[in-house]
């Protein structure tokens, strides 16, 4: 990825936008991200969009709003990984010439959808066989398994509500810091998951400028690796769910062996974690620590900014939120002001190497590593 770099970021408040229009978020996260990375968009090469849930031809109105510069415009859909592939290719888009620099925009609104829902309805198997389900079903696996009791995932949720209490952008920031009971106390869901366990659906955009051009403040892009859902004897879920802690370990290895670092060199973490249990079993998949050092991480404090393996600052989809195609970017933007020394509040202390991973439901991952 020589040459590579992500010049700017840009966020729109993660909650409820009413009735905004969906293209306006999306135009805002553009604007703040070009803003902050001092380029006008009349020298973007190329544009790439995330969305979910969005309407046809939305991307082209994002763009066409953002100037009519006859830029080419790539809208993806990779559910909850979206905005992490549409930042993929943008950074191909740069890395192999076909442009100088390239805009990468990620926008949902889910608020509207049903209650507790995450999709609309029309898609039956959420319905069905929610995604709370597939985590709570891992969940208890691990918990039997390891012996541990559900306050372990209760600790990894109430650090991330406490994270977001220091973001600004984040949906949930509760005015007192939240406790292990509070979690635990909270209702329950799908056992051994309660609410306060599980993502917040919200609406907002992200956005990514990324250049071949020297920047100030900007980070370089180390590597950034994407799988499918590889075959796995001992993962029989079917249906849009994740993929296996397997598929998380290959696309981990892959970013790793791509950017010549090892998981020793990481300052800093952004994970997905639709569920507080999907934390836990991605740090181990990504072989940053295992199972009876996430237990100690959580219960001591070393997940959270000031810890030893500070994993999802910003309050991560628990508390920041989740608007689907807008997260991959987001996680990526919490990484990128990490490694600027720019997080205020929840600064962490001089990381040098960052590491941001999505997985969407049916089966993408994707692992992005940075470097400031």
């Amino acid at each position: 990825m020589t040459g590579v770099r992500i010049a700017g970021i840009g966020l729109t408040q993660f909650g409820r936008h009413g009735d905004v229009p969906l293209a306006r978020l999306g135009v805002e996260a553009a604007r703040k991200a070009l803003a902050d990375a001092g380029i006008d968009y009349r020298n973007v090469g190329e544009v790439f969009t995330a969305s979910a849930l969005a309407g046809p031809q939305t991307g082209i109105k994002v763009a066409l709003e953002l100037g009519r510069t006859g830029v080419p415009v790539t809208a993806t859909e990779s559910a909850s990984a979206g905005g992490m592939v549409a930042l993929r290719h943008a950074i191909w888009a740069v890395r192999s010439g076909r442009c100088r620099t390239a805009l990468a925009i990620g926008y949902e609104k889910t608020t509207s959808l049903e209650p507790g829902g995450v999709v609309p309805a029309a898609v039956d198997f959420w319905d069905r066989f929610p995604p709370q389900t597939h985590y709570a079903i891992e969940a208890a696996r691990w918990l039997h398994d390891t012996g541990c009791g559900p306050d372990v995932i209760a600790a990894v949720a109430a650090k991330s509500y406490n994270q977001a209490r220091l973001n600004p952008l984040a949906a949930r920031r509760n005015p007192d810091p939240v406790t292990v009971s509070d979690v635990l106390d909270s209702r329950m869901v799908a056992e051994p998951l309660t609410k306060m366990m599980c993502h917040a659906s919200v609406d907002g955009a992200a956005a990514v400028v990324v250049t071949a051009d020297a920047a100030p403040r900007s980070v370089r892009v180390l590597a950034i690796e994407q799988t499918s859902w590889p075959a796995d004897p001992h993962w029989p879920l079917v249906g849009p769910v994740v993929g296996p802690p397997a598929q998380i370990t290959l696309t981990a290895r892959q970013a790793y062996a791509q950017a010549g670092v090892g998981p020793d060199d990481i300052g800093v973490v952004s994970l997905h974690d639709m569920c507080a249990s999907e934390e836990i079993t991605a740090l181990i998949a990504m072989g940053l620590t295992d199972a009876s050092g996430v237990v100690k991480m959580a219960e001591s404090g070393d997940l959270a900014s000031t810890g030893r393996l500070p994993t999802n600052t910003d309050g991560g989809c628990i508390a920041r939120g989740h608007p689907i195609g807008a997260t991959g970017l987001a996680q990526t933007a919490e990484i990128v002001s990490q490694l600027r020394g720019e997080a205020g509040s929840r600064q962490v202390s001089d990381p040098k190497v960052g590491i941001a991973q999505a997985v969407g439901g049916g089966g993408s991952c994707v692992v992005t590593l940075l470097r400031a």
